[in-house]
């Protein structure tokens, strides 16, 4: 049996004179979130960032486990 245990997402920033990424995580996101609003939270994460940022990219991590079940 497959059971759905959850979805994160970990958005990447580049930050202007930074050599490391900025990475925000956010845990426990519905499941299957749509494109559109996956990267509207991106930006707003980089609009609210350090001036000169800008989304790189979001990592969407779907977890699940798969349950040996009773024969």
């Amino acid at each position: 049996m497959i059971q759905q245990l959850g979805t994160k997402l970990q958005v990447v920033i580049e930050q202007d004179g930074e050599d490391k990424q900025k990475k925000v995580n956010f845990n426990n996101v519905i499941t299957n979130p749509a494109e559109a609003d996956i990267v509207k939270l991106g930006e707003v994460m980089a609009d609210i960032a350090q001036e000169g940022s800008t989304l790189d990219y979001v990592v969407v991590t779907n977890q699940t486990r798969v349950v040996k079940t009773a024969e």
